[in-house]
């Protein structure tokens, strides 16, 4: 799909696109206004807000079910704010795709509900345990058991009809509650849709129509020719021949636009 090849473009990095090995990379947040406030303040130092990047280097095929990946990318997971769905609809007849065809609805599909079949592992599995320990304990420990089985229920059925953790109204409680399974359809999700140079003139109207089906409460879409700005990503700062590349589309500026979903998507998922 281009998830490393994304990844450098974003972190101006260079990791091998070839291995399966976590790359972690930071991102430095564009903001003008920062310039503007420190000829106004004239700070010692001026430092940008910054994104921390990994690329688990894995597909989460299989995520939910007995082939689950292992447990290092499971807690990179875990860990994450948020979550970046990179889905490839570049043509390179090199790159054979995992699935033989390219599909982008069906892999945004394919990826959204293995996070689902992992957290309802996660559910069950802690609905039994529940289940066991309401037969031995006191009246007086019940209630709070009691309390998050109704939730979990709860979020099992929403699961099952495919609706993600993030998008149900919690109360404060509950979402305290929840907070402690770092269940992955509960983080906010940034999907990208990785596409070629030929596609560039299209990649709006794409991205506009993805959104009109997947753009949700702590959901979206972003369009970017990974190929082309890892190139731009690493070029030597000669202004002349970055203006050339700019030519091609002015996709330069994407990566931009998406380190600052990154940082919206940091922001909401620490606002719940």
């Amino acid at each position: 799909s281009g998830k490393t090849t994304i990844f450098n473009a974003l972190t101006s990095g260079k990791a091998d696109t070839r291995s399966l090995a976590p790359h972690i990379g930071i991102a430095k947040i564009p903001e003008p206004r920062l310039k503007v406030l420190a000829d106004m303040l004239h700070p010692k130092r001026v430092v940008p807000a910054e994104v921390s990047y990994i690329d688990i280097g894995a597909s989460v095929k299989g995520l939910g079910g007995d082939r689950a990946i292992g447990g290092q990318i499971l807690n990179q997971l875990s860990d994450a704010d948020a979550l970046i769905d990179v889905v490839r609809a570049f043509t390179d007849e090199s790159i054979p795709h995992i699935e033989g065809s390219l599909d982008v609805e069906r892999d945004i599909a394919t990826a959204n509900l293995e996070l689902a079949f992992y957290d309802l592992g996660i559910i069950g599995r802690r609905l039994e345990r529940i289940e066991t320990s309401l037969k031995g304990t006191k009246a007086t420990e019940r209630q709070g058991l009691a309390q998050e089985q109704q939730l979990l229920t709860k979020l099992k059925a929403d699961l099952e009809k495919e609706v993600p953790i993030r998008e149900l109204k919690l109360t404060a409680d509950q979402a305290r509650t929840m907070a402690n399974y770092q269940f992955l359809t509960a983080k906010p999700l940034l999907i990208v849709v990785n596409i070629g140079e030929e596609q560039i003139p299209q990649a709006a109207s794409l991205e506009a129509e993805l959104n009109s089906h997947y753009s949700r409460a702590k959901s979206g879409v972003i369009t970017l020719c990974g190929e082309l700005e890892m190139e731009l990503t690493q070029l030597d700062s000669d202004a002349a021949e970055v203006a050339q590349h700019l030519k091609k589309g002015e996709v330069f500026r994407v990566t931009h636009r998406f380190n600052i979903s990154g940082a919206e998507a940091l922001l909401a998922r620490r606002q719940t």
